[in-house]
């Protein structure tokens, strides 16, 4: 995003990617350690729900949902069918009687 004069704006992208990697301080079982502030958010969820905070529930539930990771991977009517699906590999007996062609066994012979 640019102002009018030229001069360069951070955009709402740049400016939550470098928010979210910003590290904070965190006590995770009775240790301090520096975490990205998305990370942090995601284990204060975490942990209010292993608490019974219905809202971080909800708030999980949404991020696995729209993370994809509540999908059936093994259901193709859910996942969808891959883009590229493999021939069938012929054989040569298969090719031949497919064509109807024969092979012909005998001798070399010199045409010279």
């Amino acid at each position: 995003m640019r102002q009018q004069n030229g001069s360069s704006k951070e955009s709402v992208i740049a400016i939550f990617k470098r928010v979210a990697m910003e590290r904070v301080t965190l006590t995770i079982d009775g240790r301090r350690q520096k975490v990205p502030f998305a990370e942090a958010i995601l284990l204060k969820n975490y942990s209010a729900a292993l608490h019974g905070n219905k809202s971080a529930w909800r708030n999980i539930w949404r991020l696995l949902e729209r993370a994809g990771e509540l999908v059936d991977q093994n259901d193709p009517a859910v996942v969808g069918k891959p883009i590229i699906v493999p021939e069938k590999i012929w054989n040569t007996d298969e090719l031949l009687q497919l064509y109807d062609i024969s092979v012909v066994e005998g001798k070399p012979t010199r045409t010279t």
